[in-house]
């Protein structure tokens, strides 16, 4: 990433205490140990991780894990309020960049947006249209039952192809199959919404 306001030689940072120079990425100053307060920098780098799709959910875990450990409350009370609101702002940071990275349509959005800079095309899809307007029509939990198990499908399929997409380098799949998943979250999330409405299976 490159340098901002306040940055000096090799992208580095003066530490807000001493001016000692640290990296961007440092929780704490090397030279009189204060936290930092958390720069501008991307979830991948954040969290040290590659920057690709595919992402090991164990690593990711763990590594979040470890920065919440060292981010604990309990770890700073002795200190003063500034770095107390340091320590606060850097675990909201690392909170973000996790949340990003684990949600497979936030990471991919990311990486288009963010890192390659493809566009965002919304092209037409017959099939979501039919199972928006199956769902907007459901009379009872089992025909909602159909289209949310569908919707799941389709989803455990795009991630899949989004993971292959990205491996092979075509962004312009990519973006396709994140407007898909999109489109099928939010029926997902429309066919949860809808069943306390509606009746049962009939006997």
């Amino acid at each position: 990433m490159g340098g901002g306001p306040g940055t000096v030689a090799g992208d580095l940072v003066p530490c807000w205490l001493c001016s000692h120079s640290v990296s961007p990425r440092a929780l704490f100053c090397h030279n009189c140990g204060t936290v930092q307060p958390p720069r501008s920098i991307d979830p991948f780098t954040r969290l040290g991780l590659p920057v690709r799709f595919d992402l090991d959910p164990a690593t990711l875990e763990r590594q979040f894990a470890g920065f919440r450990r060292t981010l604990a409350p309990e770890r700073f009370e002795s200190k003063g309020p500034r770095e107390k609101s340091n320590a606060r702002a850097q675990f909201d940071a690392f909170r973000h960049a996790y949340d990003t990275l684990r949600d497979p349509i936030r990471r991919a959005r990311f990486l288009l947006d963010i890192v390659h800079g493809a566009g965002q095309p919304t092209p037409a899809d017959p099939e979501l249209d039919g199972m928006e307007a199956a769902l907007a029509g459901a009379g009872d939990t089992a025909e909602l039952d159909r289209v949310a198990n569908q919707a799941a499908r389709g989803t455990e399929q795009c991630i899949h192809d989004l993971s292959s997409a990205f491996r092979a380098g075509d962004l312009d799949a990519a973006a396709l199959i994140v407007h898909r998943l999109e489109r099928l979250e939010a029926l997902t999330g429309a066919a949860r919404r809808r069943r306390p409405g509606l009746r049962g299976d009939a006997p």
